[in-house]
C-alpha cells in the first residue's frame, strides 16, 4: 500500500505536470491562430471564454500522450535514484512495480472518458453555437456546402438553416417506401418548425407517372428531423456523445454517415479508453538501466517514438474505418493490440 501511494504520487505529479504544459503550449499556439478572429466576435473577455471552451476537447485528446511522457519521466527518476535497483532486489518485478501505479492509469481513463463523451460535446456546441451567432437569429444562414441528410425513409437536402434548426431555405425532400423506391418529390422553398412540427412553405410536388408538378403554399412535414438535429447537421461538432454514435449506428433519427462511421467512432472510443494503458506498457522499459547509462535515455526515447507512432496509426486505422475501408473492430483495435504487444515483448526481454 506504501509503495503504491508512493509511486502512484510521482506518477500523477509528472503526468499532471506534462499535461498542463501541453495543453498551456496548444492553447498559446491556437490562440495565435484565432484571436483576431475572436476580437471580431467581441471584446478581450472572449478570448477567456474561447480558450475554455476549448480546453476539454484539448484534455481529453492529450492525456494518453500525457501518461506516456509522465510514465518515462516518472521510470528515469525512479531509475537515477537507484529505487527500480533496490525494488528488484527485493524481488519486485516490472509487473509488481506496473501494478502499483495502475490505479493512476484507472484515473486517468475516467478524465478521459468523461471529458471525451460527455464535457466536450457540450462545450464544442457552445463554442461552435457562439462562433455561428453573427447571422439574423431565426433566419436561414446559407451553409458552407448543402446537406444531405437520411431521415428515416426520406432522403432531405438543405441550402440554408437558422443557427437553432427552426428554419431551412432551399429543401428538396424524397419520401421512399419501404424498399426505397421514390414516392414523391417536394422542392419547398422555407421550412419553418413550429409547436406543431415542421411546415413547408412555398412547394412544388411531383409524384411518379404525374406529368406536371403541384403547387402548394404550404404542407406539414410531420416527420421532419428534430431542429437539434438539423442543427448539429448542418454545423457538426468533433465530439459526440454516447447515445448519439449509438442512434447513428442503428439509422435512427436524422444522419449524415452511413452505419460504418458510426460503428467505427463507437469502436474508437472504447478502444481510446485503453491508450493510457498502452502508453504505460510502452514506457515501463525506461525503468531499466543504471543513472549513468545512456542506454537508459535510448530506451525512453524509443518508448516516446513507439507512442507517437501508436496515435498516428490509429488515427490513420480510425480515418480509414469511418470512411469503410476497414471493418470498425480491425480499424479500432489493431493499433491498440499490435503496440500493446510490442510493450509487451519489450518488458519481457529485460526481464529475461
Amino acid at each position: 500500500m506504501i509503495l503504491r501511494r508512493y509511486l502512484t504520487g510521482i506518477f500523477l505529479g509528472w503526468t499532471a505536470a506534462v499535461l498542463l504544459g501541453l495543453v498551456v503550449l496548444l492553447q498559446l499556439l491556437d490562440l495565435l491562430d484565432k484571436t483576431s478572429e475572436v476580437l471580431q466576435r467581441g471584446g478581450p473577455a472572449d478570448i477567456g471564454r474561447y480558450a475554455l471552451l476549448r480546453l476539454p476537447t484539448m484534455l481529453g485528446q492529450l492525456i494518453p500522450l500525457a501518461v506516456l511522457v509522465g510514465a518515462i519521466l516518472t521510470f528515469r527518476r525512479l531509475a537515477g535514484t537507484l529505487e527500480i535497483t533496490a525494488l528488484r532486489a527485493l524481488g519486485l518485478g516490472a509487473w509488481r512495480i506496473l501494478g502499483a501505479v495502475l490505479p493512476a492509469c484507472v484515473l486517468a481513463v475516467a478524465l478521459q472518458a468523461a471529458l471525451l463523451l460527455a464535457i466536450a460535446p457540450r462545450t464544442e456546441r457552445a463554442l461552435a453555437d457562439w462562433w455561428d451567432s453573427q447571422g439574423v437569429e431565426g433566419q436561414p444562414v446559407a451553409l458552407a456546402q448543402r446537406l444531405w441528410l437520411r431521415n428515416g425513409a426520406e432522403i432531405v437536402s438543405v441550402e440554408a438553416a437558422s443557427l437553432d434548426g427552426r428554419s431551412l431555405a432551399g429543401i428538396l425532400l424524397v419520401r421512399r417506401d419501404a424498399e426505397g423506391r421514390a414516392l414523391e418529390r417536394i422542392d419547398a422553398r422555407r421550412a419553418i418548425h413550429g409547436p406543431e412540427g415542421w411546415r413547408l412553405l412555398q412547394l412544388r410536388l411531383v409524384r411518379p407517372g404525374e406529368t406536371r408538378p403541384q403547387s402548394l403554399a404550404e404542407l406539414a412535414w410531420a416527420d421532419g428531423p428534430s431542429p437539434e438535429a438539423i442543427r448539429d447537421l448542418a454545423r457538426p461538432i468533433a465530439a459526440q456523445p454516447l447515445d448519439r454514435l449509438l442512434a447513428g449506428q442503428r439509422g435512427e433519427g436524422a444522419v449524415t454517415r452511413g452505419p460504418a462511421f458510426y460503428a467505427t467512432r463507437l469502436q474508437a472510443v472504447t478502444a481510446t479508453m485503453v491508450a493510457p494503458f498502452v502508453m504505460l506498457l510502452l514506457a515501463a522499459p525506461a525503468a531499466f538501466g543504471l543513472p549513468r547509462q545512456a542506454d537508459g535515455y535510448r530506451r525512453g526515447g524509443i518508448g516516446l517514438a513507439l507512442g507517437l507512432g501508436y496515435l498516428v496509426v490509429n488515427g490513420l486505422l480510425n480515418a480509414m474505418g469511418e470512411a469503410g475501408g476497414l471493418g470498425p473492430h480491425l480499424a479500432a483495435w489493431t493499433a491498440p493490440l499490435v503496440f500493446a504487444l510490442v510493450g509487451l515483448l519489450r518488458l519481457w526481454h529485460e526481464e529475461a
